[in-house]
C-alpha cells in the first residue's frame, strides 16, 4: 500500500490527511509558518508522506531517522502552504471526505498510519488503533461503508476498530489497493483452511476408528464370556456364526463385517446385541425364544 500513489489530487490530499491523523499528527510552528508533523514507525510509510506531500503542493520536507533500543522511528515535517493549515487542523467529525475515492484514500491512509494486520495462518485480525474515540467512530464508518462489518472495542484507554472475518479483511484490503498482499493473504488462507478440513477429518476418523475398535472388543469379551460359561455351544447356528466372526475380526465395523458374512447391517446388529445381552443377563442361553431361532 506504501507504494501507491494516488493520481488525482484529491486523493492525494485524503491519503495524506489519513496518514497525519492516523499517526497522531501534529501542528508545530506559528503565524508566519505551519508545519505538518509525523511521527512513524515505517520508512515505507514515512517515504510515502514525503512523496505525498510533493505531490499535493510541492511541500518542503525535513525526514530524520532516529533508533532506540526497541525500535526505529521516522519523523517526518512537512511545511504546509496556507491554504492546506486548515485541512490538518480539522476536528475528526468535519474531516470525512464526499466523494467515494476520497473516503478510500484516507481509509488507507487510516491504516498506513494506525493499522495492522495479522497474518492469516494464525488468525484473522485487522485492526486500527484510532488516536480518538471521535476517530473510532470516523474509521469504523469508512470501513462499513467498503461493506465490511467492524467491531469497535476499548484497549486499555484507546479506542481500537477491527475486523475478524476473513472474507471481510480480503474485501477491506482489496479496497485499499493492497492487491498483492491480497493474493498473498488468499493463498494462506486457502492452506489454513484444507489444513484445518484434514486435521477436522483425521480427528473425525480416529474417533470413529476408536469407538468401532472399542465396540468390537466389548462384543469379543461378551463372546468369550459365554464360551467361558460353556453357553456358546447352545445358541441356535446364526449366533453362534455371528459369534466365530466377531472373535475372529474385532477390529471390523458393522458395515464390513455385514459385507463379509453377506448379511444386512440390521441383522449383524440385531445379532450382536443379542449376544451382548446374553452375555451381561447370564440369561438361559439353552433355551432361546423361538422366534429368535430365525435371526
Amino acid at each position: 500500500m506504501a507504494g501507491l500513489l494516488p493520481a488525482r489530487p484529491c486523493c492525494q490530499l485524503s491519503e495524506l490527511l489519513g496518514v497525519y491523523y492516523g499517526s497522531r499528527g501534529r501542528l508545530l510552528g506559528n503565524q508566519r509558518g505551519r508545519s505538518a508533523y509525523f511521527s512513524l514507525l515505517r520508512n515505507a510509510v514515512a517515504r510515502t508522506v514525503v512523496r505525498l506531500g510533493r505531490a499535493v503542493a510541492r511541500m518542503d520536507a525535513k525526514y530524520q531517522a532516529v533508533k532506540t533500543r526497541k525500535q526505529m522511528s521516522f519523523f517526518i515535517e512537512l511545511a504546509l502552504p496556507p491554504h492546506l493549515v486548515a485541512a490538518f487542523s480539522q476536528a475528526a467529525t468535519q474531516v470525512m471526505p464526499d466523494a467515494a475515492c476520497d473516503r478510500k484514500a484516507m481509509l488507507r491512509g487510516l491504516f498506513l498510519g494506525c493499522g495492522s494486520v495479522n497474518a492469516p495462518n494464525t488468525r484473522y485480525h485487522l485492526e486500527f488503533v484510532a488516536p480518538t474515540a471521535s476517530w473510532g467512530a470516523v474509521i469504523a464508518r469508512l470501513v462499513e461503508g467498503s461493506g465490511v462489518k467492524a467491531g469497535t472495542t476499548l484497549r486499555g484507554s484507546q479506542t481500537v476498530v477491527y475486523v475478524k472475518d476473513g472474507d471481510g479483511i480480503v474485501r477491506l484490503l482489496s479496497t485499499m489497493g493492497a492487491s498483492r498482499a491480497v493474493m498473498e493473504f488468499e493463498n494462506v488462507r486457502v492452506i489454513r483452511e484444507v489444513s484445518g478440513e484434514v486435521n477436522r477429518r483425521l480427528n473425525f476418523e480416529t474417533a470413529n476408528i476408536g469407538k468401532t475398535i472399542g465396540s468390537g472388543l466389548r462384543q469379543a469379551a461378551a463372546i468369550e464370556r459365554l464360551g467361558a460359561d460353556g453357553k456358546l455351544d447352545h445358541l441356535p447356528p446364526a449366533l453362534q456364526e455371528m459369534a466365530r466372526w466377531r472373535s475372529q475380526n474385532p477390529e471390523l465395523n458393522l458395515g464390513e463385517l455385514a459385507g463379509r458374512m453377506k448379511l444386512s447391517k440390521s441383522a449383524v446388529n440385531h445379532r450382536l446385541r443379542r449376544l451382548q445381552h446374553l452375555a451381561d443377563s447370564n440369561g438361559d442361553a439353552a433355551s432361546p425364544n423361538p422366534a429368535r431361532r430365525s435371526a
